[in-house]
């Protein structure tokens, strides 16, 4: 069964242009061309990716400072694996932390790609700031549970 997608696709002019001459040449549907340089694609693609491990993922902290402009709010930051973490705890639970829990912002990137893209949110796995800006993956929930652990174990949440 195919499933349809209503995505806009904007091809450039070439790329109309080549498949006008492909459907005059052959007599097919430009569609059909489409779908086949789809397929093709895809099945060069590399898709066999593992998911973490839970129980190899380790978390640490790295620093921890005081929040000057709310009182008893304090920044964690550390490492989780390949990835970094900052993230600001509330002295109290709050409606706009994660579940509604005292962690109001959490961040968690690669630092690599933020190196090479110089661009904090591109690199971001999770980003979450008194509301989710990048949700965890299926790939990403194992580094976000560990790092949501260790600050739950370290400041009592």
């Amino acid at each position: 069964m195919q499933k349809t997608f209503r995505k806009t696709v904007a091809l450039t002019e070439a790329q109309i242009k080549r498949l006008q001459q492909l459907s005059e040449l052959d007599g097919k549907d430009p569609l059909i061309h489409v779908r086949t340089a789809i397929d093709q694609y895809l099945k060069k693609q590399n898709f066999d990716l593992l998911l973490p491990n839970q129980e190899s993922i380790s978390a640490k902290f790295t620093g921890r400072v005081e929040d000057e402009n709310i009182a008893r709010a304090i920044w964690a930051s550390g490492v989780v694996d390949r990835y970094e973490f900052s993230a600001l705890i509330l002295h109290e639970p709050t409606k706009l932390g994660i579940d509604k829990g005292r962690i109001s912002k959490l961040s968690i990137w690669d630092p690599i790609i933020k190196e090479n893209t110089k661009n904090f949110i591109d690199s971001c796995i999770v980003n979450y700031d008194r509301g989710w800006d990048i949700r965890p993956s299926k790939i990403a929930q194992p580094y976000f549970d560990a790092v949501k652990s260790l600050l739950n174990s370290s400041f009592s949440l």
